[in-house]
C-alpha cells in the first residue's frame, strides 16, 4: 500500500487500464456497455476507498490484506452493479440475490483483479524503475551522487602514544591488572 493518498490513487488508475482496455473490447464485441461500466464502478469504489477509509484503517499492508481488500471492494461493486443496473438485459440480472446472469460482473471483477495485481507487481516497476522505492508514487526523485575525486578530510589519524587515549586509559582504570603490562611503543610517526 502506498504511503500517500496520491500515491493509492495513482496506482489504482495505472493498474485498472489493463481491465478498462479488457472491457472496452468486451463492449464493443457484445455491445454491451455493461462491462466497461463496471470498470467505472469499481475505480470509483476503490478511489474513494483510498481517499476516505485507507489511509485512516490501514496503516501497514501484509500480503493477506490485500485478499481481504479485494473480496470487500468486490462486494460493494457488485451490490452497486445489481443497484444500477449497468448493462443490457442479461448481464446482470437486478434481482437482490445472485443470478446465474451474474457471472458477467463477477469474472470481470476478477479477472480485472488479477491483471490489476500482476501489473503492480511486474509492469509497473518496468515502466518506472524507481516506482517500488518511492512508495508506488510515480514522482521524479533527485539523486545524491558524490563529486568525483573531491579531497576528503582526514577525520581519523594514528595517535603517536596510543596507550593515552581516553578508551585505554578507562579500561585501564576500570580492571585494573596487579601486574603491569609490558608498554609497546606507539606506531611510527613520519
Amino acid at each position: 500500500m502506498c504511503p500517500t493518498i496520491l500515491g493509492r490513487i495513482e496506482t489504482r488508475v495505472a493498474t485498472l487500464v489493463l481491465p478498462a482496455v479488457l472491457a472496452t473490447g468486451l463492449t464493443l464485441a457484445l455491445w454491451d456497455e455493461g462491462w466497461i461500466v463496471t470498470i467505472g464502478i469499481y475505480l470509483i469504489v476503490g478511489v474513494t476507498l483510498d481517499l476516505a477509509i485507507y489511509p485512516w484503517v490501514i496503516r501497514w499492508q501484509p500480503p493477506w490484506l490485500t485478499g481481504v481488500i479485494a473480496v470487500t471492494e468486490f462486494v460493494l461493486v457488485f451490490v452497486l452493479v445489481k443497484i444500477l443496473k449497468p448493462g443490457q438485459i442479461g448481464y446482470a440480472e437486478p434481482d437482490p440475490l445472485p443470478h446465474h446472469n451474474d457471472w458477467h460482473p463477477i469474472a470481470l471483477y476478477w479477472g480485472s483483479w488479477c491483471l490489476a495485481i500482476a501489473t503492480k507487481i511486474a509492469i509497473l516497476p518496468l515502466i518506472s524503475l524507481s516506482w517500488i522505492e518511492n512508495g508506488g508514487e510515480f514522482r521524479r526523485v533527485g539523486w545524491t551522487v558524490p563529486a568525483a575525486r573531491e579531497p576528503v578530510p582526514v577525520v581519523a589519524a594514528a595517535r603517536p602514544d596510543p596507550h593515552a587515549t581516553p578508551v585505554a586509559r578507562e579500561f585501564a582504570t576500570a580492571f585494573p591488572n596487579p601486574t603491569p603490562l609490558e608498554r609497546k611503543p606507539g606506531p611510527a610517526v613520519e
